[in-house]
């Protein structure tokens, strides 16, 4: 085994290890990240009071079994009971392009609504099927996250591509790997 150059070996040793806390931390920031965006979740119900402990925007979504093909029929009221201001969101091809798939379930965004004060409000599902069993379905109220988690993501790309191409390149300037004819 012949290096071809100590210099560019050692280079690509300090280009890995300065990418590997980037990787950990776009990882970890990614995963707590996602659980703190959560304000607020609830089961499927025609008609139930929810406490919103935080103001701003957030995200309505609905949850959903991974395979479930219904979640376009529902309709979410949400009534602020001190107002009275009524935001009403309902499925959108195009708003659903944001929506989270994870192994068992989907997560799709429904609308957004300003909350100006933490307070209580009621919730209505419109287009429930009275025959259908909704324990797997839920209600959430999150923080906007898209921008987050792209940003991130392409973090975690960056930094996993950055550290695969320096393993190579220190591979071949090891003389483990031979360049072709």
């Amino acid at each position: 085994m012949i290096i071809k150059s100590w210099p560019l070996l050692g280079l690509a040793g300090i280009i890995f290890v300065l990418l590997t806390p980037v990787l950990v931390w776009c990882v970890s920031s990614l995963v707590r990240a996602n659980r703190s965006d959560l304000v607020v979740s609830a089961g499927f119900a025609r008609e139930q009071e929810i406490e919103i402990p935080t103001a701003g925007e957030l995200v309505i979504l609905v949850e959903t079994p991974r395979l479930s093909s219904d979640f376009g029929d529902f309709q979410i009221e949400l009534t602020d009971k001190e107002t009275g201001q009524r935001t009403l969101a309902k499925y959108s091809y195009t708003g659903s392009q944001g929506a989270i798939h994870g192994l068992d379930t989907a997560k799709t965004p429904y609308g957004r609504m300003s909350i100006r004060a933490p307070g209580a409000y009621t919730v209505r599902m419109n287009g429930l099927n009275p025959a259908k069993n909704y324990a797997g379905y839920r209600v959430l109220l999150s923080r906007p996250y898209l921008g987050r988690m792209a940003f991130q993501i392409v973090g975690i790309v960056f930094s996993a591509a950055g550290m695969l191409l320096s393993v190579i390149w220190a591979a071949w300037l090891a003389g483990l790997m031979k360049q072709g004819p």
